[in-house]
C-alpha cells in the first residue's frame, strides 16, 4: 500500500536514494548524505517537540510503497520562515516618474527585496518517483501536508506559501538568474541554489543589492520569465490555485518564479475535510475514494482509501487501511475525497 508519514531515523540511505533521482530539480532534496541526515535530524526532533505555538520546526514527511518498504516521494513543511534565516523574495512594484518639462509621465515595474513571507508557513520540498507518477499519488503526496496541518494546527501559523520552480531553457540556464544573481554572485544558478539549499541564504543578505531594480532595464529575455513558472512546475501551479493559493506579485529572487500564499484554514482540503471516530472493519465501500489521516504526530500516516461514513459521523474502514495507519475502533481520523 501507498502511504505518507514523518521521515524516520533509519531513512537515510533511502532517501539519499531519492534524492539522487529528484538532482538536479529539487535543491531542496540535494543528493548530500550530511544535509539530509541534518534534514531528517530537525524533522525528528521537531516531531518529539512538544509545541503550543509555531517556531523553528521544520517537517518532512515521505511516501511509502509498504510493499516493496522504498520511498518514493517527499513532502516538506517549513512551520514559519524567518525563524533560523531571513527568506528574501522580490516583491513587484510600480513607480511613476513624470516630466512637466517633456509633459511626460513614465511608468515602470521595479522588483524590491522583500521579507514579506516571514511568519509564513511554507510547503516544500515536492517529489514523486517517476514510475509512482500515477493513480492519485501526487495528489495524496501534495495535499497530506494540509491534512497535516489540520491535525496538528497549533504548530503552524496563520498563513502559508509556496515557492515553485522558475523557467529554464533546454540547456538548464535561468534567463532570470543570467540577468541579475549572476552578476553579483558570479556563480551559476545551480550552484547558487544548491549552496542556499545546504549552507543557508544569508549570503544572499551580504552580496545581494538592496535598491530596488527596474524591471525595464533587464534583458526581454528575462523580463518574459518574470512570474512564470518551469513549463513541469505548471501542474504543481493549478494544483496549488485549487487549494486556494494566489499569486500576489512575490517571485522567487533566484529564478523569478511565482510565490503564492493563502490562509492555512482557507485551504480546500482543509476547509472540506471532515473528522470521524472509527466504529469497525468497512465490509463494502462505494467507488469513492478519499484521502485519510489519522495517528498522533509521531505516528501520523495518510493513505487513500474507501470510508463507509454513517449518519452520525462515525465511519468504518477496509481491513487495509486500518493496518497500513495503524488504527483500531476508538481512534479518529480526518478524511477529504480525492
Amino acid at each position: 500500500m501507498i502511504i505518507v508519514r514523518p521521515i524516520r531515523d533509519e531513512d537515510l540511505d533511502n532517501l539519499m536514494r531519492l534524492a539522487k533521482a529528484a538532482y538536479p530539480g529539487m535543491t531542496t532534496l540535494p543528493p548530500d548524505r550530511d544535509a539530509l541526515l541534518k534534514k531528517i535530524e530537525k524533522s525528528t526532533t521537531s516531531i518529539a517537540k512538544q509545541v503550543t505555538e509555531p517556531g523553528r520546526e521544520n517537517y518532512l514527511l515521505v511516501m511509502e510503497d509498504t510493499a516493496t518498504n522504498l520511498l518514493v516521494g517527499t513532502a516538506g513543511i517549513i512551520s514559519q520562515l524567518g525563524e533560523d534565516d531571513q527568506f528574501y523574495s522580490y516583491k513587484i512594484n510600480k513607480v511613476t516618474h513624470s516630466s512637466k518639462a517633456l509633459g511626460k509621465k513614465v511608468s515602470v515595474e521595479t522588483l524590491n527585496l522583500s521579507n514579506h513571507f516571514e511568519g509564513f508557513a511554507e510547503v516544500a520540498t515536492l517529489f514523486l518517483d517517476v514510475p509512482y507518477r500515477m493513480k492519485g499519488n501526487g495528489k495524496l503526496l501534495a495535499r497530506s501536508r494540509y491534512l497535516f496541518m489540520a491535525q496538528f494546527r497549533q504548530r503552524f501559523p496563520n498563513q502559508v506559501m509556496a515557492d515553485l520552480r522558475g523557467y529554464f531553457d533546454d540547456q538548464g540556464r535561468s534567463p532570470f538568474w543570467d540577468a541579475i544573481g549572476q552578476h553579483f554572485f558570479d556563480m551559476d544558478f545551480a550552484a547558487a541554489d544548491l549552496f542556499g539549499a545546504v549552507n543557508g541564504n544569508q549570503f544572499i543578505a551580504d552580496l545581494m543589492p538592496k535598491q530596488p531594480i527596474y524591471v525595464n532595464l533587464l534583458s526581454k529575455e528575462a523580463r518574459d520569465v518574470i512570474g512564470r513558472p518551469n513549463d513541469q512546475g505548471k501542474a504543481a501551479l493549478a494544483m496549488l490555485e485549487k487549494e486556494g493559493f494566489l499569486w500576489r506579485g512575490q517571485i522567487d529572487i533566484f529564478d523569478g518564479a511565482p510565490s503564492v500564499d493563502t490562509f492555512i484554514d482557507h485551504l480546500e482540503t482543509i476547509q472540506c475535510s471532515a473528522v470521524g471516530n472509527i466504529v469497525g472493519q468497512a465490509s463494502q465501500c462505494d467507488d469513492t475514494q478519499y484521502l485519510v489521516c489519522g495517528g498522533d504526530i509521531a505516528s501520523f500516516a495518510a493513505c487513500i482509501s474507501g470510508i463507509e461514513i454513517a449518519v452520525d459521523g462515525s465511519v468504518k474502514l477496509p481491513s487495509e487501511t486500518l493496518n497500513a495507519l495503524a488504527l483500531t475502533e476508538g481512534d479518529s481520523v480526518r478524511y477529504v475525497k480525492l
